[in-house]
């Protein structure tokens, strides 16, 4: 029968009775993730490096080694003197060899159950253990490394421009065609004759729509006008940044990566320019 045990210094409180109970529910009926949750939760109570180790497991059974690790060590760190450190440090080992955490197949059935919490000294630490890299960096466990996209600001601007002037080209096409046709409505209504006799008709009877054909003829006209001269700047603009591009832009400076690690990294992207 497992419970939370006691440490030397204090009793559990009931909230981390009741979360560990609660994540060994959820461990033991498969769903190693809502497990980790609950005993997460129970860790952010006090503080308690014991909830770490059960944390770790469910993290392996989740098929997340290198999150497992993690909280390995940092139990190990928190609780320097523990009495399992010699098996958490054969799980340590054993979880080395993982390559990566998605090609990682949990060293537990699915039927397993967590050993008991043993005593442990709480540790004030929340920073995980992390293997410092050359420059003395701190790295992110499980963060997939950056690629470039093969993007830069160069090219993304000259590809702009470009959707840009042809934009810009099409509407002062369409503009112009409507000019078009207010031009052909002036002429029809100038030079339109009564059928019967021959007469052109009254100024009275189409003054209304003579005066909206020239006015909007001047308007469509004008816009032609702006958006011709518009596409003729855009097209201008993505002409100088292709070159800006064969010249300096041989390192991307756009990328697209995953910001997290664990579960996080399937939900935080960062778009870096």
């Amino acid at each position: 029968m497992l419970a939370l045990a006691a440490s030397p210094a204090r009793a559990p409180s009931p909230d981390e009775q009741r979360l560990y109970d609660e994540g060994l529910q959820a461990f033991q009926a498969g769903d190693a993730r809502a497990a980790e949750k609950a005993w997460k939760a129970g860790y952010a109570v006090a503080r308690d490096p014991a909830f770490l180790v059960h944390i770790g497991e469910a993290q392996e059974k989740a098929g997340a080694p290198v999150e497992a690790a993690d909280s390995y060590r940092r139990y190990l760190r928190e609780a320097p003197d523990a009495a399992d450190r010699a098996d958490i440090e054969q799980r340590l080992a054993r979880l080395a060899g993982t390559a990566t955490p998605t090609a990682a197949t949990p060293s537990e059935p699915s039927s397993e159950t967590p050993g008991e919490f043993g005593a442990a000294r709480p540790a004030p630490s929340l920073i995980p253990p992390r293997q410092a890299g050359p420059s003395g960096e701190q790295p992110r466990p499980g963060r997939p490394a950056q690629e470039d996209s093969g993007w830069n600001r160069y090219n993304i601007t000259a590809v702009a421009a470009s959707s840009a002037a042809v934009l810009l080209l099409g509407t002062a096409a369409l503009f112009a065609a409507e000019a078009s046709s207010d031009a052909d409505d002036i002429k029809r209504l100038v030079n339109y004759r009564d059928s019967t006799t021959g007469a052109p008709l009254r100024y009275a009877a189409v003054a209304d729509q003579y005066e909206k054909a020239v006015a909007d003829g001047h308007h469509h006209d004008r816009s032609a006008k702006i958006a011709l001269v518009g596409s003729a700047v855009a097209a201008a603009v993505a002409a100088t940044f292709f070159v800006l591009d064969a010249k300096l832009g041989a390192t991307p400076a756009v990328a697209i990566v995953p910001d997290g690690r664990g579960v996080a990294a399937t939900g935080g992207w960062q778009w870096r320019f």
